[in-house]
């Protein structure tokens, strides 16, 4: 099964063991494809940096590289060409990357926690949905212990 996760899914699944790091794990055993595109690897790489994350970073003795290997090894990465289109959140037009890639990967989800994704409740007939609400319908196990 294909997904799209945004940005501070990934961050949260990298670094601490909530439900993030349990869709992460899913994707190390083969059980979920994450789907990226190299924009999306840029702004994880960048938001690794950002000043705030160091000390987390230094707690699990992990570099942001460290990550972004870790990363690249576990994702199917798609090219979403960079387009003067019409946006579609238009509340956060960044946001659209997650749903031209899970549109170009034919992804059955977006996962998120960002409102103006989750607000929109599906594009292109695909579900976007928040962590716990995925895993409650494909994994419910995974909620239970």
């Amino acid at each position: 099964m294909l997904i799209v996760i945004d940005t501070n899914l990934w961050v949260s699944g990298l670094l601490w063991r909530g439900l993030p790091w349990r869709l992460l794990r899913l994707a190390e055993k083969g059980q979920v494809t994450l789907c990226m595109t190299p924009t999306m690897v840029a702004e994880l790489a960048e938001v690794l940096t950002y000043e705030r994350l160091h000390l987390r970073l230094q707690q699990l003795d992990l570099t942001p590289a460290d990550l972004i290997a870790h990363v690249l090894a576990v994702v199917s990465l798609f090219d979403v060409p960079d387009s003067a289109q019409v946006p579609i959140v238009v509340a956060d037009p960044d946001d659209d990357v997650f749903l031209r890639c899970a549109v170009v990967a034919g992804a059955a989800y977006v996962v998120s926690g960002d409102h103006h994704l989750l607000d929109l409740e599906e594009y292109a007939g695909i579900p976007i949905l928040t962590v716990r609400d995925f895993l409650a319908r494909e994994f419910p196990d995974l909620l239970i212990a």
